[in-house]
This record gives structure tokens, C-alpha cells and sequence, in this order.
């Protein structure tokens, strides 16, 4: 799993605002596709790629307004503590994506739940919304670990499976921690 010491660090850094820094942040989706090629081509983990860039993307497939004192955009660090794949957003977040197709979700750990466990688009009408089901499975089966948060709801997820949670300080966006390790 991955430490509460390293999600404190990780939140802490969000909460105050990762910075705009060329390095890590991709203010359009054509950066953040670049920065996912770059990988590919100088680590050859394409299964990682594909977990990074889903998640990464749903920055630019789901947010049209970012919070005015906030970098829009992803942030992507891709060796953050040289272990570990961070990317967050100050976005709209989960929540507030799926409210029109699922407008009865009062709490943000509903609607985290929602996205990693049922077939739903925050595009409606759109058959699309597999694209965190394939990362959660994939993270399983590779015996690697996530943690995502949005709001206040979290999912953590690992070989032994999902679990959900309410984590406060409550994000603006969405956080991903991506160990892709597996057993330390």
C-alpha cells in the first residue's frame, strides 16, 4: 500500500498548489499525450502508459472550468520520491463530472464509487465510462497500487481489492498515487 506518510506529503503539495513548472505540468491534452509518448519510449512500460494516460486524460475530457487561483491542466510527476507516479487537477472533480447522468449522488465518495464501479459516462448519451474499471483491474491483476481522491471521496486499491473511504481535507479535482512497485 502505499504510506499515509506519503499521501499526507501528496496532499499537502496539492492543497498548496502544485506549481506550474514546465517539467510536470501539461496545460493541454497535446502536452500530456507527449509527455506519455516520452515515457513509453524510455521506459517500454506501455501497461503503466495506459493506466497514467487514462487517468491523466479524464483532466482533459472532463474539465472545462478549473478553479481561478489554480493551474489549469495536468500535473504529472512521473518519479515523484523516485518511486512513485503522482497527477492531479483542480478541476471540477468526480462529483461534479457525473452529476448530470447520475443526479442523485449527494456525497463525493458516492460518485468516486460510482466511477470505479459501474459502466456511466459524464458525457451522456456517450457509451463510453469503462476507462477507470480497466484501471482498477489492471492495477489488481499487476499486484500494483493506486490511491485516488476526489473531494473527499477515496478509493485505494491493490490485489486484495477496492476499498472506499472519506478522506478529509476535502480536494478541489482529483489526486491519483500511482506505485507501480507493487510489494514493498
Amino acid at each position: 500500500m502505499i504510506s499515509e506518510e506519503i499521501l499526507d506529503t501528496v496532499i499537502a503539495e496539492m492543497i498548496n498548489c502544485f506549481r506550474e513548472d514546465g517539467e510536470c505540468f501539461s496545460k493541454t491534452r497535446d502536452i500530456f499525450t507527449v509527455r506519455i509518448q516520452s515515457y513509453i519510449l524510455e521506459t517500454k512500460k506501455y501497461l503503466e502508459a495506459a493506466i497514467i494516460g487514462e487517468i491523466g486524460n479524464n483532466t482533459f475530457d472532463h474539465n472545462f472550468i478549473f478553479e481561478n487561483r489554480f493551474p489549469g491542466g495536468a500535473y504529472c510527476n512521473l518519479a515523484y520520491k523516485q518511486k512513485y507516479t503522482v497527477l492531479a487537477d483542480y478541476g471540477r472533480g468526480v462529483k461534479q463530472s457525473l452529476l448530470p447522468v447520475l443526479p442523485f449522488l449527494n456525497y463525493d465518495l458516492e460518485a468516486v464509487e460510482a466511477a470505479f464501479t459501474k459502466r456511466i459516462s459524464g458525457r451522456s448519451t456517450e457509451q463510453r465510462g469503462n476507462g477507470l474499471k480497466f484501471v482498477a483491474e489492471t492495477i489488481q491483476q499487476n499486484n500494483w497500487h493506486l490511491y485516488f481522491q476526489s473531494g473527499s471521496g477515496c478509493c485505494s486499491i491493490d490485489r486484495s481489492g477496492m476499498v472506499f473511504s472519506v478522506r478529509l481535507p476535502s480536494l478541489i479535482g482529483c489526486l491519483a498515487v500511482l506505485d507501480f512497485g507493487g510489494e514493498n
